[in-house]
Parts: C-alpha cells; sequence; structure tokens
C-alpha cells in the first residue's frame, strides 16, 4: 500500500510542482531595435534567444525613448542588431556604447546599397532623389528603410546570423541551416515577384510617409511621397502631387497603418486614387511584403 501511495504521490507532486514554481526563462537575451528585426532573428534562431524589442509596434522609431525595462534587458544581452540610421538609434547608440561597453553592436547597413540624398554616397553617383521622394532621412541623409528591399534584406540576414553566432557559438549549425533555408526562400521571393513588378503599366505610386524606396528601386517602380522633408505637405507641395498624379496616371497612395490618414484622403479624393494602409513595421515580414507586391500589381487592374 506504501509503495501504490508512493507511485500516485510522484505525479502529483511533479504536477503541484510545476504550477507553483514556473521555469525561469533562462535563454541568452539578443536585442534588436525594432520589430521587423525580432521577425529575421526568429527565423534564423528560432527560439534559441529571448528577443528584446526597444521600438514597439506603434511607436515612432524616429524619437523613441526605451523604458526601464528594455534597458535592464539590454543590459542582460548577448548583442544588439541595429539598423544604424534610425532617429533614435542616433540618439540613444552613443549612450548604449557608454553605459554597456560590453555589449556588441552589429550594424546591419553594414555591405547595403545604401540610398543618399547626395550621390554618389550609397553607390548611386548621379542619382541624387529629390525633396519628397526619398524619404524622411536620419540627419546623416540616409534613407534607413532598407528592410523593405527584398534584395538588401538577403544582404541583412547573413550579418545577422553572423552576429547570432559570435553572440552563442553553441548555435552555429542550427543558424547556418536556418540562414541556407531563409536565403532560398528570400531568392524565390524576388525571381517571382520580377517578373509581376518589372511589367506593370503603373509604375508610379503615392506614399504618405516614404518607406518604400529600396522596394521601388529593387522593382524599377517610381515612389513619390506626401511628406516633404519629414513633414505634411504644404499646399503648395499638395497641389503639385495632385498635378503630377495626373500626368504620371497614379492610382495607389499608400499609407502606414499608424500615421494619420486626413492627407491621403484629401488626396484621394482629389485624384480619384485607392488608399492602401501598409505596416513596415509589421512583425511578419514575409506576409507584409507578399501583401504589398499584390496590392502593387492590382495598380495595373484599376480603371484610369
Amino acid at each position: 500500500m506504501k509503495k501504490i501511495f508512493a507511485l500516485l504521490f510522484i505525479p502529483f507532486a511533479l504536477l503541484t510542482a510545476c504550477k507553483t514554481s514556473p521555469t525561469a526563462d533562462i535563454r541568452p537575451v539578443v536585442t534588436v531595435t525594432i520589430v521587423p528585426l525580432e521577425y529575421f532573428a526568429k527565423q534564423l534562431a528560432g527560439d534559441k534567444f529571448r528577443i528584446n524589442v526597444l521600438v514597439p509596434p506603434g511607436a515612432s522609431h524616429h524619437n523613441y525613448d526605451p523604458t526601464p525595462r528594455q534597458l535592464r534587458d539590454l543590459e542582460k544581452s548577448k548583442i544588439l542588431f541595429v539598423i544604424g540610421h534610425l532617429g533614435f538609434e542616433k540618439a540613444w547608440i552613443p549612450k548604449m556604447k557608454s553605459n554597456y561597453p560590453a555589449l556588441g553592436i552589429v550594424d546591419l547597413s553594414a555591405g547595403i546599397d545604401l540610398i543618399t540624398e547626395e550621390g554618389g554616397e550609397g553607390g548611386h553617383a548621379g542619382e541624387a532623389l529629390h525633396p519628397g521622394e526619398s524619404g524622411e532621412h536620419s540627419h546623416d541623409g540616409v534613407d534607413p528603410h532598407y528592410w523593405m528591399s527584398v534584395i538588401e534584406a538577403q544582404k541583412m540576414v547573413r550579418t545577422m546570423a553572423a552576429g547570432l553566432i559570435k553572440a552563442d557559438p553553441s548555435c552555429r549549425q542550427l543558424v547556418e541551416n536556418n540562414l541556407s533555408l531563409l536565403e532560398n526562400r528570400l531568392d524565390s521571393l524576388q525571381r517571382t515577384t520580377g517578373p509581376k513588378l518589372t511589367e506593370l503599366n503603373h509604375r508610379s505610386f503615392m506614399i504618405f510617409h516614404p518607406a518604400l524606396a529600396y522596394f521601388a528601386r529593387d522593382f524599377k517602380l517610381h515612389q513619390h511621397s506626401m511628406e516633404l522633408a519629414g513633414k505634411e505637405p504644404t499646399a503648395s507641395h499638395f497641389r503639385e502631387l495632385v498635378d503630377l498624379a495626373k500626368v504620371e496616371k497614379i492610382n495607389t497612395i499608400f499609407i502606414q497603418k499608424e500615421y494619420d490618414q486626413e492627407n491621403a484622403q484629401a488626396f484621394a479624393r482629389e485624384t480619384g486614387t485607392k488608399i492602401v494602409v501598409i505596416d513596415p513595421m509589421s512583425p511578419d515580414w514575409f506576409a507584409e511584403i507578399k501583401l504589398l507586391i499584390d496590392k502593387m500589381v492590382e495598380m495595373d487592374g484599376r480603371v484610369e
């Protein structure tokens, strides 16, 4: 009887222990500045790391201030992945280097074919972008939205993979295997998307905040921004855009979901364009890019 009672007690004790003493998350911590980088880190390392994201969904990456809890997680981090040209990064990275000297900081823009306002600095000599077309840049003149490019994402994930392996060499095989799979997915996406977008009759689109310069470059599309130097359009700039829409037969305006749609709605009324909401900060980068591709293809299906 004592033996039977003992056998019955063991699973009960284990069950009770599970309820009262939850296992602490002891995974190594990796910090990223924006949500899309969390997507890529998980694609490469699965659940090997706990990911600390500094800029939460819906927050501005231009002037965000990390919370005390985020900074505590940053202190525990093996490594920090940054876009390298976001407004808040420029303000905070010097402080992070000073406060956490042992923290490895990986700038994912290394090797990226950056778009700048001044020709010649990002491999674009003679291709200086016109005001309002290249987007709101960081103060160094670089458009930071390269993660929205399939081509540049392929470079970015290789840099991230190397950083993850450095942070924890024991995950080398896992990361390298996943990198190969991810590169194949990105390559397939690029190959299948190219014919869809390079053959479009409608190649110009309007966007409120210009986050698609790299995407447009990938597929030889033409992005025009409502924002002018990071500010809402003036009345004269608005009229210029309305006239431009008529000349270039623009029938779509994209706007990020966190932005006020008032100006986009006014533009849509004036020009008959369709408003399409996008999310460059989506936690599912792949799904967002595929949705964006579909919306671009739909531009050809709209009556002029």
